[in-house]
């Protein structure tokens, strides 16, 4: 659920991790409440530079919580052979972003319950580092520091555990519901309404603490309050809009017997023959009658101009090792699933032999088409947000694990 983009800093256990930019703002936020608020209070009596040294601590422990948070998540996915893409920390928390959804009620209660618990475990190991700390007479700054950390992850976990849509405590009510109705459907719609309630309630809070004077709390109460409401919102469409892509087959998308480009053809000439002249933004390479690779829009793109009169197709070709196929048959929402990043369109194969391209970028279209046909409702039970072809291409099969 990327808000504003952002960029990689390396892997953990494997999972990348990134950073939203949105992140940098509720960092800026968070060290000030720790630094000139939160601290002060608690410590008093200490110079300013010493707040600020805390509140810069804290807050880099505390998103190292959340970081940790995620990871148990996706640890526990992966443990139940859920593909995780990558770890996002943004505005509100972190995101551990999953490529398929739960198969069974069970896999989504312990991969969600993953997150809360490693929570309590580190507010457990925040408090047992104050201990330590006051047992060796470090200087107070310190331990109220590892007090705060211990208290902050223990709200972590039960703030989490709000059994409301999309946060952990709504994920487990989903799964709850999950098994005992059968229907995911239903459950999902239980949920988005638990997390639209908590969300009002929040923003409520936040106005009844503006007009009693408590600007900060108030703030916080219905800023978060705000993004539950339109997280739960997002979630559910995405979700609603995953249960029509399964119900529809990739022959009914996909663009039938597309062009196909010689090998040896150079740049030039492959731009002004075929991609200045077709709709296709990809397509099928042959050499000698074989497939050998695909053309991408976005590597053409990417050679200057004077080098493409004499840069050769296959040359900048995906070649066939790359590439993930698919079937007429598969589903949109198992095709999608599949799709490798950077990735927007797919040979479809059938007999060995080439017989249609799908454009990833193009299905959000497609899906938003069939509602204005009213062939289908890709509305969340109340109001809504526009779905644009860049969240179905990440969202679609890939339910993400949000937490604020």
């Amino acid at each position: 659920m990327p808000l504003f983009g952002g960029f990689r800093i390396g892997r953990w256990f494997g999972f990348p991790i990134r950073i939203d930019y949105s992140w940098f703002l509720v960092a800026a936020l968070v060290v000030w409440t720790f630094s000139w608020s939160e601290f002060p209070r608690r410590l008093p009596n200490y110079g300013q530079a010493t707040y600020l040294a805390m509140g810069t601590a804290a807050a880099l422990l505390f998103f190292l919580s959340v970081l940790l948070h995620e990871l148990g998540h996706a640890v526990v996915a992966r443990a139940r052979g859920i593909t995780v893409e990558s770890i996002t920390l943004f505005i509100f928390g972190g995101i551990a972003q999953a490529r398929d959804e739960p198969k069974r009620p069970l896999d989504e209660f312990l991969l969600t319950a993953a997150g809360p618990l490693t929570s309590l475990l580190l507010a457990g190991i925040f408090h047992g580092g104050r201990l330590a700390a006051e047992a060796a007479s470090a200087p107070p700054p310190i331990t109220t520091v590892f007090g705060f950390l211990a208290l902050l992850n223990f709200v972590l976990a039960v703030f989490n555990m709000i059994p409301g849509f999309p946060l952990d405590g709504g994920r487990i009510f989903r799964s709850i519901a999950w098994a005992a109705t059968g229907d995911l459907v239903r459950a999902t719609r239980w949920a988005t309404w638990g997390g639209r309630l908590f969300g009002g309630a929040l923003i409520a809070l936040g106005i009844l603490g503006l007009t009693r004077g408590d600007f900060l709390a108030g703030v916080w109460a219905g800023f978060i309050g705000w993004f539950l409401i339109n997280a739960a919102t997002t979630s559910y469409k995405h979700f609603e809009l995953r249960q029509l892509l399964r119900e529809i087959p990739v022959s009914r998308v996909m663009s039938p017997d597309p062009s196909q480009i010689d090998a040896n053809l150079m740049l030039e000439q492959a731009i002004s023959d075929y991609f200045m002249r077709g709709r296709q933004e990809a397509y099928p390479v042959q050499l000698d009658g074989v497939l050998i690779g695909v053309l991408e829009l976005s590597r053409v793109a990417a050679v200057p101009v004077p080098l493409r009169a004499t840069t050769h197709v296959s040359d900048v070709m995906r070649p066939t090792y790359e590439l993930v196929a698919a079937r007429p048959t598969d589903s949109l929402a198992d095709v999608i699933s599949r799709a490798e990043d950077g990735v927007m369109s797919l040979l479809v194969i059938e007999d060995r032999r080439v017989v249609g391209m799908l454009d990833l970028g193009e299905i959000g279209t497609w899906a938003r088409r069939m509602s204005r046909l009213g062939l289908v409702s890709l509305d969340p039970p109340v109001g809504g947000t526009g779905v644009g072809s860049h969240h179905v291409k990440r969202s679609v099969g890939s339910p993400a694990e949000e937490r604020a």
